[in-house]
Parts: structure tokens; sequence; C-alpha cells
């Protein structure tokens, strides 16, 4: 699976990042309860595009995987590819369970995802118009992205 998700990152110049851990905590949502998971990791990093989150597989001991990738300021092109891949690599899994905001794992209809980017772009503009100390994106050192913040 690591091999063909380099490959495939690799044929669309995605920067990719191995990852391989003695020790980590991953937060995990289990049963609607959060749990967290602290032991070896393996897996790699996929970043599709600069202004999205990076896509991390990070599996632990139990090969169990529970990550998220926000796409929202990458555009739906990025998403599109990101679920591409995820649909190539499914077959390489006994179960993957994807639930996409965008609705284009579902439906596979580039205009309804469009549409959800549009409403959450107006959505977030309508917050950064009515307060004046809200601001955003901001992007974490871990790659994670911050939609709005505000000092309110």
């Amino acid at each position: 699976m690591l091999h063909e998700a380099k490959a495939f990152a690799t044929a669309r110049d995605w920067p990719v990042r191995e990852i391989d851990e003695r020790e980590k905590t991953l937060n995990r949502v289990i049963d609607e309860r959060n749990v967290d998971y602290i032991g070896p990791v393996f897996g790699i990093e996929l970043q599709p595009h600069p202004n999205s989150e990076p896509l991390r597989l990070e599996f632990d001991k139990h090969l169990f995987v529970q990550q998220y990738c926000k796409t929202q300021f990458a555009g739906s092109g990025a998403h599109i590819e990101i679920i591409r891949f995820l649909r190539e690599i499914t077959r390489l899994f006994s179960s993957l369970y994807v639930v996409d905001e965008g609705e284009y794992w579902e439906r596979s209809d580039p205009s309804i995802l469009q549409g959800n980017f549009d409403n959450v772009d107006a959505m977030l503009a309508a917050i950064l118009l009515k307060d004046p100390t809200a601001r955003g994106p901001i992007r974490l050192e871990t790659g994670r992205i911050i939609d709005v913040t505000s000092d309110r």
C-alpha cells in the first residue's frame, strides 16, 4: 500500500514523507468516543496541494488507520484527486470507511462538490466580515489548517 501511495503521489509531484515512529499518540474517535492510541506508527504522508492539509496514512500496530485531510482551501480539483487516490487503494484494505463532507466519495459529481465548497467559502467569508478580530485560514506547524479564529 505504501508503495502504491508513493507512486500515486510521485506521478502528481506531491511531496511525500515516510512515517516510522516508535511511539506516537494518535487521537481517534471510536464508537463516538475519543480514544488515544499510544505506540508504534508507520505509514506515509502525502501533500496533495500547498493549500490542503497533509494526507497522513498512519498505521498502528494493528494496521488500523484513521485520519482526515482538509481540502477547503486547495479547491475541488485537489479534493477529487484525493478521492481518486482513496478509490485506488480501497482494494488494499479489508475495510475502508470514508466520510467526505464534500460528498464526492459518494456521488462522484463535481458540481455538488463545488457547491459544497462554495457554501463553506460563503460561511467563512461571512464570519470574517462580521467579526473584525476573525482571521483565517491559519496553518499550524503540524500542517493542520484552522478555518477561522477570533479574539472574541
